[in-house]
């Protein structure tokens, strides 16, 4: 112990002796490692074993309560319950079996009154076309046979919701006298369903010839009597003829 004590003082001596303009070298040890620290100088415990000082573990758990930090009294209380307002996606409503049965039921109802409602008014502007259109000539009997056949197979449910309503639209086509329009559907009625059609829809174009005709055979007419009213007369000079 008394070298290592006299060591040390020879080295703090000798470092207390150098000159203030002495520049150290790569390898001396730098001037702070034997500078006395106050408290060091008051215990006289040299700074090296000051260093090498270990703090003993705390065993009582309960020691270290008051060092804990006190909370901040100004912090707002913490809620008690947290309300978080959910969404969620828009669904199809529910509905029970008697509630499914119900609205099927009610469609096909609604169906079958659209269907028989076609078909009846359907009927009505085709007999109008041959009672106050037709005549005698106009093979009534072979139309009528076609009709039969076309109604025979709405009844049946042969013919789908889209013949339904093409035909009707044709039969009101034709009582109003829109050739142009009847024709375009009975087109669209051959090309999308000429095996449905086949039986009966010569009775349709055959309407429509016959209501061509008459239209064509009234504006001749007219014609012939606007050109008898805008022909001049010529007054004849009974004294000049003498």
């Amino acid at each position: 112990m008394m070298e290592d004590k006299i060591s040390e003082e020879e080295i703090m001596s000798t470092q207390k002796h150098l000159h203030s303009s002495h520049d150290p070298g790569w390898n001396d040890p730098p001037k702070w490692a034997f500078s006395a620290t106050p408290n060091a100088s008051s215990s006289g415990t040299p700074t090296k074993r000051l260093l090498n000082k270990r703090v003993a573990f705390p065993l009582n758990s309960t020691c270290s309560s008051g060092n804990k930090p006190a909370q901040s009294t100004n912090l707002p209380p913490l809620p008690s319950s947290i309300n978080i307002k959910t969404t969620t996606a828009p669904h199809a409503p529910l509905f029970s079996p008697t509630t499914v049965n119900t609205v099927e039921n009610s469609t096909l109802s609604k169906n079958i009154i659209d269907k028989d409602q076609a078909l009846n008014d359907t009927f009505e502007n085709l007999n109008h076309i041959i009672n106050d259109v037709l005549k005698s000539d106009d093979k009534i009997d072979e139309i009528q046979k076609r009709l039969g056949i076309m109604k025979l197979m709405w009844n049946d449910n042969k013919l789908n919701s889209e013949i339904h309503e093409k035909v009707y639209e044709l039969s009101r086509a034709l009582r109003l006298n829109d050739i142009d329009t009847a024709d375009k559907i009975h087109v669209l009625l051959m090309m999308n369903h000429g095996t449905l059609c086949n039986t009966w829809i010569s009775a349709i174009r055959h309407l429509i010839l016959i209501i061509k005709r008459n239209i064509n055979e009234e504006k001749v007419q007219i014609d012939e009597k606007i050109s008898n009213k805008s022909e001049p007369l010529l007054l004849i000079n009974h004294t000049e003829s003498n």
